[in-house]
């Protein structure tokens, strides 16, 4: 599907345990039924009743499913949608809502209602983490270390009554009780060691709200990055956190960066990963990307548009600035049920 239009069937659902579910579900609800043909609206029950909820619609051939919630509430949704038909309509109604912001979509409740209303469809990525007989996908990072903390500390409470604040409120305390992880990622061809408190690997564009991973991060290149985001001292995590948000961290050596289309994680101690934004198993994890696998309602029919800065090549294992921005890749969707 190219692109949706008012009569695409559709089926609008929203987790009340979001930052803004619950506030704003009537809202949306109407401005909905007034917009298009919505043939069921929703506050979800638990993550339980919406993946019922969505395999149902997907059974019904319902096409479109306009999903309410943050980064968490989106994941699930694409772990139903990814490799199908339906397509995926993004309401921010999260903390961070990292997933939308690589999108380039409006906040504007009445434009983005406009723009999932009609707009085009582009294909983008999701990363597969796979343990044992365990599967689960990922739309912006599978990362360990600090982030299992902060997950452990921030509460729903904080995080509507502080938004973007909890998340640094909580740092600290995060970081000071996160261990050193001796850390080993290998992948066809090659492996690496490190040590490090945080380990980070991106499937979309954003990593954390609307901070951009890298220079080079985008949703729709058939690839992972994966870095260490510094070593076990502070100071190395300041740096490091530092270059990531001035869009400098590829080049620096101490990153240990690599763009890849699979690698295993291992570590020692075993922490659990944090999967866009909730705890799930721990490592060893092998993570693959299924190109192109999720339909998303998007600003363009391109989906994200290109940065015009230096970049980084994608030549796989190894990072390399060159100029213009990176070419992205057209690649076929695999269904990660299969």
């Amino acid at each position: 599907m190219d692109a949706v239009t008012a009569d695409t069937p559709t089926i609008l659902l929203i987790n009340p345990e979001s930052r803004r579910g619950q506030k704003l579900f009537e809202e949306y609800r109407l401005r909905f039924d007034r917009a298009l043909n919505l043939v069921d609206a929703a506050m979800t029950e638990s993550k339980e009743d919406m993946i019922r909820r969505l395999e149902e619609g997907v059974a019904l051939g319902i096409s479109r499913f306009i999903i309410g919630g943050g980064d968490g509430t989106l994941s699930k949704a694409a772990d139903i949608l990814a490799g199908s038909d339906a397509v995926l309509g993004v309401l921010p109604l999260g903390t961070g809502n990292t997933f939308f912001h690589g999108l380039d979509l409006p906040a504007a409740p009445e434009e983005l209602v406009s723009v999932l209303t009609d707009g085009p469809v582009a294909r983008y990525d999701v990363g597969l983490a796979v343990k044992e007989n365990r599967k689960t996908v990922f739309l912006n990072s599978l990362t360990m270390g600090f982030s299992q903390r902060l997950v452990e500390l921030l509460t729903r409470e904080s995080k509507v009554r502080l938004g973007h604040l909890a998340w640094i409120v909580e740092f600290r305390q995060a970081l000071a009780n996160t261990p050193t992880m001796d850390v080993t990622i290998s992948w066809p061809g090659g492996r690496d060691h490190f040590e490090t408190r945080q380990l980070v690997v991106v499937n979309g564009r954003t990593l954390a709200a609307g901070i951009q991973a890298t220079p080079a991060s985008s949703g729709q290149d058939g690839l992972l990055e994966v870095f260490r985001l510094g070593g076990p001292s502070f100071a190395s995590i300041a740096r490091l956190g530092t270059k990531l948000l001035a869009g400098r961290l590829l080049t620096d050596r101490e990153a240990h960066y690599r763009m890849l289309t699979e690698l295993t994680v291992d570590a020692q101690p075993a922490l659990p990963v944090n999967i866009d934004g909730d705890l799930w198993l721990k490592p060893p994890v092998h993570c693959r990307v299924l190109a192109g696998a999720l339909a998303v309602i998007s600003a363009s029919p391109q989906g994200q548009s290109p940065r015009r800065w230096p970049l980084v090549s994608r030549t796989l294992g190894t990072p390399r600035l060159v100029f213009p921005p990176v070419r992205t890749y057209s690649m076929r969707a695999t269904d990660h049920k299969s």
